[in-house]
């Protein structure tokens, strides 16, 4: 009974160990973006427009003026992920 319950136990862990890594995009700015610009709207308000990298950065900066806590280097990223999509 002993050995069911540590073999139970063990995969249980390694299956909470992989499950956010299948979760998690193969994307990492596509995660910041939703992280951080889907706290206060839908995400679907900013993937329907269609913007420049600079146009997405001045309206990211507009967002921090609402309170988005975001660095320099998140904010590019966001940017460059905002304006590739097509």
């Amino acid at each position: 009974m002993k050995k069911y319950t540590l073999t139970t136990t063990v995969l249980c862990v390694l299956i909470g160990l992989c499950v956010p890594a299948f979760a998690a995009s193969k994307n990492p700015a596509e995660d910041l973006f939703y992280s951080k610009c889907s706290r206060c709207h839908g995400s679907e308000l900013a993937l329907k427009k269609k913007k420049s990298h600079d146009q997405w950065i001045d309206t990211i900066k507009r967002m921090e003026t609402f309170g988005l806590d975001i660095s320099r280097g998140e904010r590019k990223d966001i940017a460059d992920y905002l304006a590739k999509r097509k």
